[in-house]
């Protein structure tokens, strides 16, 4: 999570990606039709292949193809029965949900911390929003590394997270899992934050990068490309 891939064809700022993602959650909450989500996650996918990440665009984007066929399936069924009306919203949820989950990917997949905290400083956000946001999306994946730790321990107590258990000893099975989570999470934070501090995050100073982070013709190209099918995508398929 948050490095770079060395073989992209294209590399966007930060903040275009930034852009892409706020712009694919409000396309997500609005758009009801599955033409303009095709071409989201078309033009999701295709990011992400030119950002140098392969794998996890034909991932994303077969997975939520899927989706989206299984979506216009039960939709397009005619059948008004209890189990068609629930499948349905389960498939709307995550129909809305896939498109935001391939702009996160090519958000977080594709861009290096040292760009993203450079970016930041040149959009003159204050250090109070930064810091919390640079702790939390590194905290995303120390904990899931965590919590395949908390996993592995149980199995080796005899105790496995599963459906069966989780059905038969709700309460017993969510403890096992929830307390050490927390202790571990509130070390992970005062780490994460130590970290942050020593790294200077809180200076006033500006910091320097390696690598320079600019706004390029490609990104104003795609920011207006995305921006206006997503305007059009209201305007026409509401």
């Amino acid at each position: 999570m948050f490095s770079e891939n060395n073989n992209s064809i294209i590399k966007l700022d930060p903040r275009t990606k930034l852009a892409i993602l706020i712009a694919t959650m409000v396309f997500s909450l609005t758009n009801l039709s599955v033409i303009p989500a095709v071409i989201c996650i078309v033009f999701l996918g295709l990011l992400i292949f030119l950002e140098g990440d392969g794998f996890t665009a034909v991932k994303w984007f077969t997975g939520c193809s899927i989706v989206l066929l299984i979506f216009n399936g039960v939709t397009k069924s005619g059948n008004g029965s209890a189990l068609t009306m629930i499948c349905a919203a389960i498939m709307v949820m995550i129909k809305v949900i896939c498109p935001v989950l391939m702009a996160l990917a090519l958000f977080t997949k594709t861009t290096k911390m040292a760009d993203l905290i450079s970016a930041f400083q040149k959009m003159h956000l204050p250090m109070t929003f930064v810091i919390p946001f640079i702790v939390m999306i590194r905290f995303m994946p120390t904990v899931s590394d965590e919590w395949e730790s908390i996993k592995k321990a149980m199995l080796f107590r005899g105790i496995k997270f599963d459906l069966k258990n989780l059905l038969l000893k709700p309460a017993q099975t969510i403890e096992y899992i929830l307390v050490p989570l927390l202790f571990s999470s509130m070390s992970l934070m005062e780490e994460l934050a130590s970290s942050a501090m020593a790294r200077g995050l809180d200076s006033n100073r500006k910091r320097s990068c390696y690598s320079t982070v600019r706004m390029k013709v490609i990104d104003y190209i795609i920011l207006f490309s995305f921006f206006g099918f997503v305007i059009i995508s209201l305007v026409k398929f509401q």
